[in-house]
């Protein structure tokens, strides 16, 4: 049984590899990625009606999967730009700058507190949360951003989501 490879196909690897320049030119692939749609749209239905309605077609679908995750990370980055501009993460902090004291102590209990976190919410906005308000105690005690960044991902999309078996 062999498969067949088609024009579609060569077009969808060269999308794949133009989006990758691009990010690695940290340029903005917004627009390749909508030529690119119409692209394989049109090379596969051969019809430039079809094709543009794919677009939008397209974009409706991105946003009936994604809103509910951009809408919870909105809130919680607002909600966690609010506690920094009104100075209450420094009295939420106060308790965890007793226990941090060294950069060890500091990779253990964020990311054991990000796990524990990630079990009740998605980690995703978690981490905007608990890096506005623990990464400044870290940083105190010498654990570098990336080493606080490398806990909670660890622990939170890691540990805490390798053991979510729902459907």
């Amino acid at each position: 049984m062999g498969v067949e490879l088609t024009l579609l196909h060569a077009l969808y690897i060269l999308c794949l590899l133009t989006i990758i320049t691009f990010f690695i030119f940290r340029k903005d692939t917004t627009i390749i990625c909508i030529i690119f749609t119409f692209l394989l749209a049109l090379t596969a239905t051969s019809s430039i009606p079809l094709a543009v309605s794919s677009i939008f077609q397209s974009f409706i679908y991105a946003i009936t999967e994604l809103l509910p995750t951009i809408l919870i990370i909105s809130i919680i980055v607002s909600m966690s730009n609010l506690l920094v501009h009104t100075g209450i993460n420094d009295t939420m902090i106060l308790p965890f700058t007793k226990m941090i004291r060294t950069p060890t102590l500091a990779y253990w209990i964020i990311g054991l507190l990000m796990m524990t976190i990630s079990f009740f919410f998605w980690p995703s906005p978690a981490v905007a949360l608990m890096g506005a308000i623990l990464l400044p105690v870290a940083v105190r005690v010498g654990l570098p951003p990336i080493g606080v960044a490398i806990a909670m991902n660890l622990f939170g999309h890691g540990i805490a989501l390798s053991g979510d078996k729902t459907p």
